[in-house]
């Protein structure tokens, strides 16, 4: 009996569930393609281009510029020294006084070297952080090849004279 009653009772519940079912006509949704889906945008304006603004401080570039810039003279003026000591310590051995004194203005300019390098590398900073902001910045961009080219010609000019020593 009690098995009887089970099936009764499922059969009842059923039966008053499938009326929920059956809405009225405009209760379904409609299966024509709406507008996103056929692949052309509705025409909309588009919104004013955003102006480009700098990623960095103008002030911390010519700050940057300007340190590069006071190394590198800083450099120049202690290259005509070294350009001399170098020449008197060519063909001369490591004991002697003139290839000493070369080997000591060599480290000074390789020291006003590493202040060219450091502006470098804060502007190399600043343009990863630009990149990361999508904000391209073409006075940061200018300002990080000039140093780069002031510090590939101190290169220059260290490896030069170390050539003049060492013959």
């Amino acid at each position: 009996m009690r098995a009887h009653l089970t099936k009764t009772a499922i059969i009842i519940l059923l039966a008053a569930g499938l009326p929920a079912c059956a809405g009225s006509k405009g209760d379904y949704p409609s299966l024509a393609m709406r507008p996103f889906e056929s692949g052309v945008a509705p025409a909309s304006p588009a919104p004013p281009p955003a102006p480009i603004r700098p990623a960095t401080d103008p002030a911390r570039l010519a700050e940057l510029r300007a340190a590069a810039a006071s190394a590198d003279s800083a450099f120049a003026a202690r290259s005509r020294e070294a350009d001399a000591l170098a020449r008197a310590a060519a063909g001369q051995s490591a004991e002697s006084g003139s290839y000493a004194a070369a080997l000591t203005v060599l480290a000074e300019l390789d020291t006003l070297r590493g202040k060219t390098a450091a502006a470098l590398a804060a502007l190399d900073s600043l343009a990863a952080e630009a990149a990361n902001a999508l904000s391209p910045d073409p006075a940061l961009a200018a300002a990080q090849s000039e140093v780069a080219a002031t510090l590939a010609r101190e290169d220059e000019t260290i490896a030069r004279l170390w050539g003049v020593v060492e013959s």
